[in-house]
């Protein structure tokens, strides 16, 4: 399973305040349901060109605790995302193509964090943390296909992660085009075999308790939307996918697996049944 998270913002309490050890001073707050990620023990904060390390995030008190530091290493939280269909409120059908659009339930934890080194990106180490998994009621699009597309677009099975993931990034950060909203508005998940659906298939979904209208937009303009995703990837001159097309700065994954070739071939698959594109 591939994750894209994003922020659940509006959820879960105050913000949590960033205060300097030893002086108390403020720097800043950061939302409650961003602060796992953000300021999570470890996590290297900016603020104001300076660097701090999070030395204590006390989630009672809404407090996390940082001192000044010069790491030569940046953070990145991983997380594990499961999405689950609370009821789909519009559906079309296609041949071995399903979009659906309605209520889903998003439970998403961070789990450890990755430290890179400043410059190369090397990662230099993996540290588990424990912090408690976060909920969100909210709204989806998401489609589901059937084996005998993925056959057609000659995606084997050990290729699916790849190429599904690879195109949910992308039709997040394509989402913005029928939608008034940014990539850190909304999540994703895609997975080769969904319990809801008994089939592969890619959400994506508003960031906000109770949905804020994106992926019905989505949904509503998913010809549209899909073609310019699919579009985008292939006239993307990488060999293999990068931040322009498939690759994800806020990915859960460390945007692992990806297939770009594999995502052109199952967007293309999907347009062509949908809207002979």
């Amino acid at each position: 399973r591939a994750t894209d998270l994003a922020d659940l913002r509006g959820t879960g309490g105050p913000p949590v305040r960033i205060c300097e050890v030893g002086t108390g001073r403020l720097l800043g707050t950061v939302d409650a349901a961003a602060s796992h990620a953000a300021v999570h023990p470890g996590a290297v904060y900016l603020h104001q060109g300076a660097t701090y390390l999070v030395r204590q995030l006390d989630l009672e008190a809404s407090v996390a605790l940082v001192e000044a530091g010069n790491p030569d290493w940046t953070t990145h939280a991983r997380d594990i995302t499961d999405i689950s269909v609370v009821r789909s409120l519009r559906r079309q059908q296609f041949d071995g193509v399903e979009l659906h659009y309605g209520s889903v339930d998003v439970t998403s934890r961070i789990v450890s964090f990755l430290r890179r080194r400043v410059g190369s990106g090397e990662v230099l180490g993996e540290e588990p943390l424990d912090l408690p998994p976060r909920e969100l009621r909210t709204q989806a699009m998401w489609w589901v296909i059937d084996d005998e597309l993925l056959d057609a677009a000659a995606i084997e099975p050990r290729d699916l992660p790849g190429a599904a993931h690879a195109a949910e990034h992308a039709s997040i950060g394509l989402l913005p085009l029928v939608a008034t909203c940014d990539r850190w508005d909304i999540g994703g998940v895609s997975t080769p075999m969904h319990p809801d659906t008994s089939a592969p298939t890619v959400f994506v979904y508003d960031g906000h308790a109770g949905g804020a209208g994106f992926a019905e937009r989505g949904y509503e303009r998913a010809q549209e939307w899909l073609t310019a995703t699919r579009d985008a990837i292939s006239s993307c001159e990488c060999a293999t996918g990068c931040p322009s097309c498939v690759q994800s700065p806020k990915c859960g994954n460390g945007n692992e697996p990806l297939d770009k070739a594999g995502a052109v071939r199952l967007l293309s698959e999907v347009a062509a049944r949908c809207w002979g594109r």
